[in-house]
């Protein structure tokens, strides 16, 4: 994968360099083109080592940005951790000697000791007198051919050394470094440059090199380091073992046993254990190379241009190992990059957490060995599985069925007790349709509507509705759901969960039809009342009048003050008959609903000395029997309420037909009340107007707010009510 990033990498580079110089050939017609240089960039290491792929990118940046002039690029490699010796370098030599014998380079830039060493040896056959431009690194010997004024070298500074510093400092109680180094050639090199450098430091701590060690052996010496022990690592191209290794990949091998802080003076390293070092990047070294190059194409000294040119080393750390050992970023030193650092809590998303995993997976596939990858994608399968065991449990737990459809591939997945719940085989396959044959006939057009809602741009839905199972049982589910769009506002997964309610709704119903018994007793006394009120009281009081009558005929003397008990008692009789009727609504059975309620509300607003607005509409004449009840007791209660409480002096009532629902409004202008204080006291009012409409499957509602009065509206499917009735 690296290599293929690589070559995709430097194609895109050949593009724009075609893109530029056919735009540049265009906009100068007429103008000789420009020359062409050629430029060999000779590497000592391998070709996928971090190092090489930064400076590589860095140098040809540089020269793209800094000359007119079209240059071409090769680029080799030497290798000489894993092939060194005379006898390959002579293979070597032969291969470049005949590959550029036809097309020698103008410019050569050595990257690293290894390659400078190689051309001071052949060169005179290979490319003499072509200019060289040395790359060095940090821990790179010093070469003896810098006194040829046809070389050019901008200098590293020494990198261990401050590193050392900075990590005393960082560490004051540090008793002994822990130096980590490969067993390899190129290994010792670097580690008899860098002995030399931490010389200076021996009389401030002990130095305990771990060298000659396999990758086992040098796990298992970290992981039992003794306490104030910091660690630095140098380089690591093969350990004792014989297995050859980029430094970053044995830093990611041994960097997790480690018991102490590891420290490295390679910006290479940052991000794969280390905590920090004095750096000078790849990146600046290739561009500082790069540039020098140019310069001395145009025609300057080599050895000049390059006293004018200077590197300066950075403090760098990685944010999550100062974090892991608990150093503050206060005590860094001034001018320190600190890379890697998260975002605060509220700064997070998941989105943005989703993508910056799978770019950074990206980023460990593009490195890491296949042995590595496949291990971490074993770790990955694993977790998986441990968090679909996970969520198993937990919808297990909770009785719980979850589905999730990819509306873009047509895919459903769900869990097996969804399946369970709809009624659907392991096996077989679940869509839309086949999932609204599964559903009662009566409920399939509601839930079509539902979604059809919810894809119309509401996005989430909650519906309960029956399924009928292969058995020919009737199992109640409560759904709930959301979809989710893409730009464009186009659906594009739907998710959800499903819960049995079948036990609930059977209590719900028994308790509906406990309260249906209730109501109807309530409602066969008021009835009886009525009757007593209507034939005994009424009729009694009306007799009482006309005796009334004839006694103050029959006494002169006491004519005014039997008239006035006789109107007393007319009064009386009238009020008698009014609370008769209230018990039990005659011209409801006779006239209709909207006659009655009518009648009601034009009796209940003289009654009561306020102004009630009555308006129909659509309401079909034959009304069920115990759906007209409901609502002519709910428009009761409703405007009893307006005169006991709210202290309005209009109302209005509605009756209206919508669809196949009935709906009864009743508004007014009182003072307005807290619904849920109310409902939390146990207002028998709305618990009564709420069990009635309960009964015959409507929907109360009660809108109120301080001042701006109180608004009921019940709502009563008309085919729900009529099996009832």
């Amino acid at each position: 994968m690296l290599i293929l990033l690589n070559r995709i990498r430097r194609l895109a580079f050949f593009v724009l360099l075609c893109v530029a110089w056919i735009l540049t050939g265009t906009s100068a017609a007429g103008q000789a083109p420009a020359p062409a240089h050629r430029v060999l960039v000779l590497y000592s290491d391998e070709r996928l080592l971090p190092a090489n792929i930064i400076m590589d990118e860095a140098i040809r940046a540089a020269f793209a940005v800094g000359t007119k002039n079209r240059v071409e690029f090769y680029s080799e490699f030497l290798d000489v951790a894993r092939f060194p010796g005379e006898e390959q370098q002579q293979r070597q030599r032969d291969f470049f000697k005949d590959k550029y014998r036809a097309r020698p380079p103008d410019l050569v830039i050595a990257v690293s000791g290894g390659a400078l060493v190689f051309l001071a040896e052949h060169r005179a056959e290979l490319f003499a007198g072509t200019p060289i431009v040395y790359c060095s690194v940090a821990g790179d010997p010093h070469p003896d051919h810098l006194s040829d004024a046809k070389i050019g070298e901008v200098m590293v500074p020494n990198s261990v050394a401050p590193t050392l510093e900075m990590m005393l400092r960082l560490h004051p109680d540090t008793r002994q470094v822990a130096v980590v180094s490969g067993s390899g050639p190129r290994d010792r090199q670097f580690a008899d440059v860098y002995r030399q450098e931490m010389a200076i430091f021996g009389n401030r701590v002990a130095f305990d090199w771990l060298t000659n060690l396999s990758m086992q052996e040098l796990r298992g010496e970290l992981s039992h380091l003794a306490d104030h022990t910091v660690v630095l690592f140098l380089t690591m191209f093969q350990d004792a073992a014989g297995k050859t290794f980029t430094s970053r990949q044995a830093l990611d091998a041994f960097a997790p046993a480690s018991r102490a802080p590891n420290y490295g003076c390679y910006d290479t390293y940052l991000g794969h254990g280390i905590v920090g070092g004095s750096m000078v990047t790849f990146e600046e070294i290739g561009r500082k190379a790069a540039q020098l190059g140019i310069r001395i194409l145009a025609g300057e000294d080599g050895q000049a241009a390059a006293r004018s040119e200077s590197h300066q080393a950075v403090p760098m750390f990685d944010w999550r190992q100062l974090r892991r050992w608990n150093i503050s970023e206060q005590r860094l030193p001034p001018g320190s990059i600190v890379q890697f650092k998260e975002a605060t809590y509220w700064e997070e998303h998941y989105r943005i957490i989703v993508t910056a995993l799978s770019l950074c997976l990206l980023q460990a596939l593009l490195i890491v060995a296949l042995l590595v990858q496949l291990r971490r994608r074993r770790l990955a399968e694993a977790a998986l599985r441990e968090s679909e065991q996970r969520m198993a449990l937990a919808t297990h737990a909770a009785n719980l069925g979850i589905w999730v459809r990819d509306l873009v591939r047509n895919e459903v997945w769900a869990t097996d007790k969804w399946r369970e719940l709809l009624g659907f085989a392991k096996s077989e396959r679940i869509d839309l349709n086949g999932f609204l044959q599964k559903l009662h006939s009566e409920d399939r057009e509601a839930v079509s509507q539902t979604l059809a809602k919810a894809l119309g741009g509401e996005g989430g839905y909650e519906m309960e509705y029956r399924v009928v199972l292969p058995d020919g049982r009737v199992r109640w589910i409560a759904s709930r759901g959301r979809f989710e769009f893409d730009a464009a506002g186009k659906p594009v997964l739907a998710r959800g969960a499903s819960l049995d309610i079948t036990t609930r709704k059977q209590a719900e119903e028994g308790a509906r039809d406990l309260s249906g018994r209730l109501i109807y007793a309530q409602e066969a006394e008021r009835t009886r009342l009525a009757r007593d009120l209507h034939d005994d009281l009424s009729q009694s009081l009306a007799l009482l009048s006309i005796e009334l009558e004839m006694f103050g005929k029959s006494q002169p003397a006491e004519r005014g003050q039997m008239q006035e008990f006789s109107a007393q008692v007319k009064r009386l009789s009238s009020e008698v008959h009014r609370l008769s009727h209230e018990l039990h609504p005659a011209k409801l059975e006779q006239l209709g609903l909207v006659a009655a309620l009518r009648g009601f509300c034009k009796e209940f607003a003289v009654a009561h000395e306020m102004a009630i607005a009555f308006a129909d509409r659509s309401v079909p004449r034959a009304v069920p029997e115990a759906t007209a009840l409901c609502l002519y007791r709910i428009a009761q209660e409703a405007l009893h309420n307006v005169v006991k409480h709210s202290g309005g002096t209009a109302a209005r009532v509605e009756l209206t037909m919508e669809g196949s629902e009935l709906r009864l409004a009743i508004a007014d202008d009182g003072i307005g009340f807290d619904p849920q204080r109310m409902r939390a006291n146990g207002s028998l009012g709305l618990v009564s107007m709420g069990e009635r409409a309960r009964f015959v499957h409507g929907l109360l509602s009660v809108e109120s707010h301080a001042g701006k009065g109180t608004r009921v509206e019940v709502r009563v499917p008309i085919a729900a009510a009529d099996e009832l009735s």
